[in-house]
């Protein structure tokens, strides 16, 4: 199954049983090959961070950095690009209450083009 049609099949999922299906029903309903577990997670994910949630189609916590998180840490980057990621994870905490590794941190800047390294790997400043 696609990334595209597994998104989908989750959001039948989800949809039946936010009209009242339980899970046994909606999965029957929507005939995905999906276990409970990954229903109901699916079902907490769209209730917290919206339908939109599900795109993401990476492991982990990617879905911390949801749009209004990465919007910042470009502005925030953009404006000192040699601050270190544990800075910027200390104001991601501070600012958005939630924690993110350091490492999802240096991808996200790297995807994003605001890295804090310099060319040939040496620090920036």
């Amino acid at each position: 199954m696609e990334q595209g049609d597994r998104r989908r099949a989750k959001l039948r999922v989800v949809d039946g049983m936010r009209h009242g299906l339980s899970c046994g029903e909606a999965l029957k309903l929507a005939d995905v090959p999906i276990s409970e577990r990954t229903a109901y997670r699916a079902l907490k994910v769209v209730r917290t961070r919206g339908e939109e949630a599900l795109a993401d189609g990476r492991h982990g916590h990617a879905y911390k950095l949801t749009a209004p998180i990465r919007e910042w840490l470009v502005e925030y980057c953009r404006g000192a690009p040699s601050t270190p990621s544990r800075v910027v994870q200390a104001e991601i905490g501070e600012k958005f209450g939630i924690t993110v590794s350091i490492s999802q941190i240096n991808r996200t800047r790297r995807s994003l083009g605001i890295g804090s390294r310099g060319v040939g790997g040496k620090s920036a400043g």
